[in-house]
């Protein structure tokens, strides 16, 4: 066959005996039977899926062979997807996009496995909202022990135009209740985003008071410091000068002491659980005995000993000055042979009835008395956190008031914008330490340094929630990079006198916050006017309602 005629005429005349095939109206004519069998293939293009608008329409011969096309779910066309989704039982809703009646298509044969379940609902609401555009925060909730069979859907999107918003409740509710158990029931909520704050800089520095205050240990000591001993009879000393520590409602069991001595004193240290600090509420007490033949004259301390945050920290009970007769003096002649003061003869008595060593009767002084912490009753912890501002150089007031300081633990909960809080019935306050040699009235510029503070008092019960799960958050505002010190202390009743303990001191280098990034609130001028935008043309944000 003629090469050049053959886009004329219908390749089917090969297949006719030679004769027929130099028929020029037997070409033309077999041509449209070829068009809808197999198909012209010097056409423009094919369309891989044909439609009712379709115009370069393939032949049957190719339409067969990729019949399976119109099973995949997404490459099918619109107008099959009921069709197909009917092949796995499932009803398409006519307002979801195409792309999310495909997505459901594809995923729901293997969804059902788990249908009916928590984990099953969860997948169907997040399979919908990924293919619709709006996140994949899916939370459902179900511990409630007096509601059975209840639970609550949260839903978190996006996107907070109203019609949408309205759209997505219909369509979340009409999925929940296609996939929920009968015998349930729920809420639904739904979380839109409603203001963007400040991308802040922030620092973190977790801490912690007690390790656990229940099982916490004490350690008392009790510092014997002569005035006048010589070194190497310090021993000595530590094993004639009894010292007993004693609580006053009830005895420390067990009662072992630790005795090391130096050059200078000997110490006696106990160890004080938390269950005999309760038990002895009223306080401890120390108590001597000079079983010595010679007075003592020299000092008593008493220091208390505990870890907090992971360091130990010690704190002085009590100082006193001690002037100690003997108890034991032994007696002496005279060149006469009588007997000549003291209290113990140290000799065989001659006669059954008579001891030969005799013991003064009051062998200790008066007891030492003092305190531990308050009663957990009316003990009160109280919390402060001091950041100091070293740079920029120029440190000005708006620097500062644009630094942000929180204690945070998992029971807080804090106010937008608010520079206090109240968690639980305690207050914490934000003051602020300004040095200026030009006094407050007119402080615009500081000094080299300014120091900012927060306070966070704690009943005794909240410590023992939050003991170790304690934060303090310090982010910054400022389009200028800021660093410091930060510290952070706690204030306690100690023998019944205020006593402070630093709990750690770190560096604070916190980075700059462009300005596109922090919230800026319309105000109006004296004219009125409601100014909303700055120079750079950051639009301002409006809090409240008219």
């Amino acid at each position: 066959m003629n090469p050049e005629k053959s886009n004329l005429v219908s390749s089917y005349l090969q297949y006719l005996p030679a004769i027929l095939e130099e028929d020029p109206f037997m070409g033309r004519f077999l041509l449209a039977f070829e068009k809808i069998l197999s198909g012209v293939k010097d056409l423009p293009s094919y369309e891989k899926i044909i439609q009712g608008n379709s115009k370069n329409v393939p032949g049957l011969e190719e339409i067969i062979n990729r019949i399976e096309t119109y099973f995949h779910p997404q490459e099918t066309p619109e107008q099959f997807l009921p069709w197909l989704a009917g092949w796995v039982a499932l009803s398409l809703r006519d307002d979801w996009e195409p792309s999310t009646k495909r997505a459901f298509i594809t995923e729901i044969v293997k969804l059902y496995r788990i249908r009916g379940t928590k984990e099953g609902l969860a997948s169907v609401l997040k399979l919908y909202l990924v293919n619709s555009g709006f996140g994949d925060k899916v939370e459902i909730f179900d511990q409630f022990d007096n509601f059975p069979n209840y639970f609550q859907v949260q839903l978190t999107l996006n996107d907070r135009d109203p019609e949408k918003y309205w759209r997505q409740s219909r369509i979340a509710k009409a999925i929940i209740d296609q996939e929920k158990p009968a015998h349930t029931f729920y809420s639904l909520k739904i979380l839109v985003p409603t203001m963007q704050l400040t991308r802040r800089s922030q620092v973190n520095y977790p801490f912690k008071l007690f390790n656990d205050l229940q099982t916490q240990d004490f350690t008392l000591e009790v510092a014997i410091i002569p005035q006048q001993t010589a070194p190497e009879k310090i021993i000595n000393l530590s094993r004639q000068l009894v010292v007993k520590i004693q609580g006053n409602t009830t005895e420390i069991t067990p009662y072992s002491p630790l005795i090391v001595t130096d050059n200078q004193a000997f110490y006696v240290k106990q160890k004080i659980t938390y269950q005999q600090f309760l038990d002895n509420l009223a306080g401890f007490n120390v108590i001597l005995s000079n079983q010595t033949d010679n007075l003592f004259v020299g000092g008593l301390k008493i220091t208390l000993f505990m870890d907090l945050n992971g360091n130990q920290k010690e704190t002085i009970l009590l100082e006193q000055s001690l002037n100690l007769l003997p108890v034991l003096k032994l007696c002496s002649q005279d060149k006469s042979g009588n007997i000549i003061g003291g209290n113990t003869i140290l000799k065989q008595a001659q006669s059954p009835d008579f001891s030969g060593m005799q013991i003064t009767k009051s062998l200790w002084t008066n007891p030492y008395n003092f305190t531990l912490f308050d009663s957990p009753i009316i003990q009160i912890f109280e919390l402060e956190a001091t950041v100091q501002i070293n740079q920029p150089p120029a440190i000005t007031e708006n620097i500062i008031n644009q630094i942000d300081l929180r204690f945070q633990d998992e029971n807080s909960n804090y106010h937008l914008l608010t520079p206090e809080t109240v968690v639980q019935g305690n207050k914490m306050t934000i003051r602020y330490l300004r040095k200026s040699g030009f006094g407050l009235d007119r402080l615009r510029v500081l000094d080299s340094f300014s120091e900012m503070s927060i306070k966070r008092q704690l009943s005794y019960p909240q410590l023992l929630d939050i003991s170790d799960k304690l934060k303090l958050t310090v982010k910054n505002l400022n389009n200028v990079e800021t660093s410091g010190k930060v510290r952070v202390s706690v204030k306690m009743n100690i023998n019944l006198v205020p006593a402070v303990f630093t709990l750690f001191e770190e560096d604070l280098n916190l980075a700059a916050v462009p300005p596109k990034d922090i919230l800026k609130i319309c105000y109006q001028d004296q004219d009125g006017k409601i100014i909303n935008t700055d120079k750079q043309g950051t639009v301002f944000t409006i809090l409240g309602t008219q």
